[in-house]
């Protein structure tokens, strides 16, 4: 295709998406309220479909506290934001039930978190952190630029506990095993490879 030929395809595709658009009723840019330095409404076209954002601007970015969805995946946020950027605390899900509540820097899970996965019948505020952390599968712990790491711990659906080193979302370092009954296996592991076995303990808790 020649360069006037696509250039002749351009104006098509751009009056095809606005229709769409308009035929489904989506009213772009500030719907309501103070978008640049306030409180205000936003909807905008992205390479990820629509997305809508409702709460604190300055300086016409995403500053304070305020809900980001992006409409088309079923991905939602609510929480602190930063120059446009997930920055401070705040609770992400999707509509796999996939949740994230804890710090965020850089729109990064970064800092202490929980992150749940495959919760049946998420809906927005519908459990806590300490619920979610106690019944469902999860990582509790710490993160850096989005994966697990330094000090965590990951519950399976049985109960089952692995507590300890994590780098790159593996086991690193060491840690133990405890399945409910008293007995913490120690292990060392290279990125989730067990390199050698500690020792058994047996406590009541």
């Amino acid at each position: 295709m020649t360069i006037l030929q696509r250039l002749s395809v351009l104006p098509l595709v751009i009056f095809i998406t606005h229709s769409a658009l308009a035929a489904n009723n989506v009213e772009l840019g500030c719907i309501s309220g103070d978008c640049v330095n306030g409180k205000g409404t936003i909807v905008e076209e992205t390479d990820r479909g629509l997305r809508t954002y409702r709460g604190d601007f300055v300086e016409g970015k995403f500053q304070g506290y305020g809900r980001l969805a992006f409409n088309d995946e079923g991905e939602s946020y609510k929480g602190r934001f930063m120059l446009g950027k997930k920055w401070g605390r705040g609770t992400l899900w999707d509509k796999d039930g996939n949740i994230y509540m804890g710090q965020w820097r850089n729109d990064r899970r970064n800092g202490r978190g929980l992150q749940a996965f495959n919760v049946k019948d998420w809906r927005e505020d519908l459990y806590t952190e300490i619920w979610l952390k106690e019944n469902t599968e999860n990582y509790s712990g710490q993160f850096k630029n989005d994966v697990f790491y330094g000090d965590g711990t990951y519950r399976w659906e049985d109960g089952t506990l692995y507590v300890g080193k994590w780098a790159a979302n593996k086991k690193h370092g060491r840690g133990y095993f405890n399945h409910g009954t008293g007995h913490k296996a120690w292990r060392n592991f290279n990125f989730d490879n067990r390199v050698y076995d500690e020792r058994f303990e047996f406590s009541i808790e």
